[in-house]
């Protein structure tokens, strides 16, 4: 190999020195930093083009210039596809990268180096090569086969693809830092538009190619970036990923109500994609929901709460818009958010109803106690002071009088029986939520004591009720409570049996009797009967049951209830039944 001194080499062997000082200084220092291997391979491939376009034009004979002109297509070929691959890091495409798609665009980049090594034996890339030397100093002459012109354009279809992704991260995507992504577009394009004049022959030196002057500059503001800006330390792809993936809805707004960013859970909300969304005024893309659109056009307007109903759902959303200003203070936007708050308003429903619930069961044990202390006591003393006076009229021989106080005493001692029971029933309220099986089971041997009645209590094994919800509980324990109240009112009978089971999505639980039945055609006739099963079927309702009757004369009577319950919560009970 033989060369020679030729001025024009020292802007290139400065290019290619300052490129391979950053990429080693990258390599020892920030290898570890997110997208700093793109960066390094790319100055390393850079320092190969410029080093050995160096040596290209130093070279004194032919096919030592070739040799160096060959190894420059390793730079050629590969560099537009590392270039590209370094801006997909830094504008959100990285999945690219980590999947590795980008080896694809590699290809036909593999393709053309063979031909390139192979040329003398076909000339699709180069042809006719020969020396020049007409000018300064000797350069080859050539003519370019068909392959070439199809590298040229895949090349530069990869170089503007890049700078396309880097201008929209610029001017499309204010989420991203913008610094950042205009020095990283002024290194790309100081790399891209001097390789596209010299192809063009638009350059000012037509006999060499001036593009890898510009590396080593190109490199420097590249960087700069890295440790002024901290590209690869503080990617702005962190404050993408935040806002894409974030449940809120975002709209950026500029001072003409047009939209300038969105992300996609606000895309669903308004069931538009991005494109439709872009760039248009805001009334336009919230025509759907006028009540939103109205907030984001209305300045006074800081807070507000909506609702969007229609077939497919029904949603409640909290919106919040702030002011945005630069750094001078001017203001130049507005940023919306909206957030989901359906569940949070079910929660408060749900709360406020257990308060309400939490208010009447308080109400309920003060109405207890005054009645304990009231009318429970002014009872018990007419019923005492009745029993005495029927005694001295007794003793006094009298006796016409004391069967209308018989009757007195009886009603009075019906009454304050019932008060009392209905006072022992608001009362154990909070414990009938907590235990149903215990509960029902202190009915039942009251029952028994007071009427003498068999009861037989029949469960699955090991159901407890606790996944009930509360109110199922209290109402289904009042509903078995007013059927045994009818059996020991009307019924005769001697034994009755309570039955719960488990089906599909249903609690079933029966009370049956032995005693004489009636018929339901008089019965519903009947105001008393009449009223006692109204109050059942009400309770049933509340609890989105239903209420079943079945009886024939003389051979007793059945009431059944089924209460729909949820998955969960039949989940649970079959649980419960199983251990």
């Amino acid at each position: 190999m033989q060369y020679q001194y030729v001025p024009y080499i020292w802007p290139l062997l400065a290019s290619a020195l300052a490129s391979l000082s950053l990429g080693i200084f990258a390599l020892l220092r920030r290898r570890n930093s997110k997208g700093a291997a793109s960066f390094i391979i790319s100055m390393f491939v850079v320092t190969i083009w410029s080093g050995g376009n160096a040596l290209e034009l130093s070279a004194a004979d032919f096919f030592t210039k070739l040799f160096w002109a060959n190894m420059q297509y390793f730079a050629y070929c590969y560099s537009p596809v590392i270039l590209l691959a370094l801006c997909m890091q830094f504008t959100g495409y990285d999945r690219w990268i980590q999947s590795k798609k980008i080896l694809f665009f590699a290809v036909i980049p593999t393709i053309n180096i063979l031909l390139v090594w192979t040329d003398s034996l076909h000339g699709l890339i180069r042809y006719d090569m020969h020396m020049d030397f007409s000018g300064a100093f000797p350069v080859i002459a050539k003519k370019y086969g068909p392959i070439f012109f199809i590298h040229a354009a895949y090349s530069h279809f990869l170089n503007i693809f890049a700078v396309v992704l880097l201008i929209k991260a610029v001017f499309f995507r204010k989420s991203v830092y913008r610094k950042q992504v205009i020095s990283l577009l002024i290194g790309v394009s100081l790399i891209v538009i001097p390789n596209i004049l010299y192809i063009s022959g638009l350059t000012p030196v037509k006999r060499f190619d001036i593009t890898p002057m510009f590396f080593g500059p190109a490199g420097l503001i590249l960087f700069q970036s890295i440790f002024r800006y901290k590209m690869f330390d503080l990617v702005p792809l962190a404050r993408t990923t935040i806002f894409e993936t974030i449940g809120a809805g975002v709209l950026v707004l500029d001072l003409q109500d047009r939209v300038l960013d969105s992300n996609p859970a606000f895309e669903k909300i308004v069931a538009l994609s991005s494109s439709q969304i872009s760039a248009r005024r805001v009334e336009e893309v919230c025509c759907g929901i006028p009540e939103l659109a109205k907030a984001c056009i209305d300045r006074s307007i800081s807070q507000t709460e909506l609702s969007i109903n229609n077939q497919k759902f029904s949603r409640v959303y909290d919106v919040q818009i702030s002011p945005v200003s630069d750094r001078k203070g001017s203001l130049i936007g507005r940023l919306v958010m909206i957030y989901d708050i359906t569940d949070k308003k079910l929660k408060q429903q749900e709360y406020s109803k257990q308060q309400w619930k939490l208010a009447v069961i308080e109400e309920r044990e003060r109405i207890a106690r005054d009645m304990h202390d009231n009318i429970g006591q002014v009872l018990g003393f007419i019923n005492l002071q009745a029993q005495g006076i029927r005694q001295e009229l007794i003793n006094a021989g009298i006796e016409a009088v004391s069967f209308k106080l018989d009757k007195l005493i009886e009603v009075t001692q019906v009454t304050h029986a019932e008060i009392r029971e209905y006072i022992r029933n608001v009362r154990s309220l909070a414990y009938m939520e907590k235990d149903f099986i215990t509960a029902l089971e202190k009915h039942i041997l009251n029952f028994k004591e007071q009427t003498g009645i068999n009861v037989k209590l029949e469960m699955p094994d090991g159901f407890t009720g606790e996944a009930l919800k509360p109110n199922i509980r209290i109402n289904m324990l009042n509903i078995i409570k007013e059927a045994l109240n009818n059996v020991r009112k009307h019924a005769e009978a001697e034994n009755v049996r309570i039955s719960c089971s488990l089906s599909q999505n249903q609690l079933c639980a029966a009370v049956e009797d032995d005693g004489k039945g009636f018929d339901i055609r008089q019965n519903h006739n009947a105001v008393k009967s009449k009223f006692g099963l109204d109050i059942m079927r009400e309770r049933a309702s509340e609890i989105g049951g239903q209420i079943n009757i079945r009886t024939v004369e003389g051979k007793g009577s059945r009431i059944s209830l089924c209460v729909p319950i949820e998955e969960g919560k039949k989940n649970a009970n079959e649980r419960d039944a199983g251990r």
